[in-house]
């Protein structure tokens, strides 16, 4: 039989057939492109911002979970925020973990462990990595979180303390000669007022009703919110509420101007952490 041949024609000038595309055929796909990149970018933003809403309030759950295991060891107590004992109170600084301050008026004796020094500095919910209740510091940040405070700011900090509490390490340079905020606005271990100037406070305690609210998300300033339009706030049957406040951002200072402290801000605050009735 005939052995069948496959004829290859070749694109040559002239002959009919033409090599690539055209310049206007090119602007057609990319303006294609383009478009079809504008409508999907919102959805992918929506779909980041609703997986990092989901982490934050595990995060949340988590640090209450972690907060009920040290009431369960301290007859429901919490752990305790120096930043509710100062006076004024600063509202702001309920957000403070560690920090350098807290070691004033207690200096370093060489004849003691470094580790033990430095806990002198944990503060607030900063307690719960101080006695091994939090094992991840990354836990007390926001993944949401785009202003100052972030994890990555403070990351090299956290990993001096942890060696130092690990492997009693002496090096003077793993010791932060700064504040150290979480993303997390914790309630303190009593009730506070800013408006009372009496001083008087009872204590928060664990045991309190269930709707009572441990832990919110930031509010130092407009930047320390985690997300737009409100803030999630958890309770102390470990349950998370998102708080729609679409005006909380502008009431709030800015980044140029002193942290909430007290007044109307700081009332902003207390509105939320207030005992229910």
């Amino acid at each position: 039989m005939p052995t069948a041949r496959l004829n290859i024609i070749k694109a040559r000038p002239g002959n009919g057939f033409r090599c690539g595309y055209s310049l206007i055929e090119l602007l057609v796909v990319m303006g294609i492109v383009t478009i079809l990149t504008g409508l999907l970018l919102p959805t992918l933003a929506s779909v980041r911002d609703a997986a990092n809403r989901v982490i934050s309030k595990s995060n949340q759950r988590n640090i209450g979970q972690a907060v009920a295991v040290f009431a369960d060891i301290n007859r429901g107590e919490l752990p305790v925020s120096k930043a509710v004992l100062e006076t004024p109170l600063k509202a702001g600084e309920l957000m403070r973990a560690w920090t350098p301050e807290l070691l004033d008026g207690n200096q370093f004796d060489p004849q003691r462990k470094r580790a033990q020094w430095l806990a002198n500095g944990f503060d607030g919910l900063g307690n719960l990595f101080k006695y091994e209740l939090l094992s991840d510091p990354q836990v007390l940040y926001s993944p949401g979180h785009t202003g100052a405070h972030s994890w990555d700011e403070y990351q090299e900090d956290w990993r001096g303390l942890r060696n130092i509490f690990t492997y009693r390490v002496g090096n003077e340079d793993l010791n932060p000669d700064r504040a150290m905020y979480t993303n997390y606005h914790y309630a303190g271990h009593v009730y506070w007022d800013p408006n009372d100037h009496d001083g008087k406070m009872r204590s928060r305690r664990f045991t309190d009703p269930g709707n009572s609210v441990l832990l919110a998300d930031g509010m130092r300033r407009s930047s320390d919110l985690n997300f737009e339009g409100g803030v999630n706030v958890l309770r102390m049957d470990l349950s998370v509420e998102w708080l729609e406040d679409w005006q909380l951002a502008q009431y709030l200072p800015h980044d140029d101007q002193d942290a909430i402290d007290s007044g109307s801000q700081a009332q902003l605050i207390w509105n939320i952490f207030m005992p229910p009735e």
